[in-house]
């Protein structure tokens, strides 16, 4: 978290239900004194898959936007609202990267924070191994990806990951390979 950002408790400073000024800000769950109103901020859903080649290489993709613009990433995002997690990594995937997903294993979950436009929100990320039919109609979708490419990832590649879940999902994705 940096200087310009905070968590997402602490943004709550009125009442969403009646407007009263919060007694106490940051506190989870807020608590409203004059209407009763209670707001957990638990974590937002969202998923990621790794997408391996048959060299065993790793898809990951360059960010086109923030957070975490420029560094690394695995294919993946939020989770919206009616969607279960593998209906949202098939979308995701589809989306970013324009392959779709035939099957998936779940791997590991790890805590993550996402700061945008200086809002910090807490994210469990829930972490996916995923079969494509095919890797040739990969494109990347400009908004949101910057570029792609497969490697075998070292320290140095997971040092230019933007989120610290996505290297643990890898380095777990890795250890699993290795006892295989």
């Amino acid at each position: 978290m940096n200087a310009t950002s905070i968590p997402l408790a602490q943004a709550f400073r009125f009442c969403p239900s009646c407007g009263q000024a919060a007694e106490t800000i940051g506190a989870n769950p807020f608590r409203c004194s004059g209407c009763g109103h209670t707001q957990f901020f638990s974590p937002t859903i969202a998923v990621g898959g790794i997408l391996a080649d048959r060299r065993g290489q790793i898809l990951l993709i360059e960010r086109g936007r923030d957070p975490g613009r420029g560094k690394l990433g695995i294919p993946g995002g939020f989770v919206d609202a009616g969607e279960t997690a593998e209906e949202a990594l098939q979308r995701e995937v589809l989306e970013e990267v324009n392959l779709q997903v035939l099957g998936m294993e779940y791997l590991a979950s790890f805590p993550n924070s996402y700061t945008y436009k200086g809002l910090t929100t807490a994210v469990t990320d829930i972490f996916f191994t995923c079969e494509v039919e095919s890797f040739d109609p990969i494109a990347a979708e400009k908004t949101e990806v910057a570029a792609w490419r497969f490697c075998l990832p070292d320290p140095s590649i997971l040092d230019q990951m933007a989120f610290v879940s996505n290297r643990r999902a890898i380095e777990s994705f890795l250890q699993h390979r290795r006892r295989a």
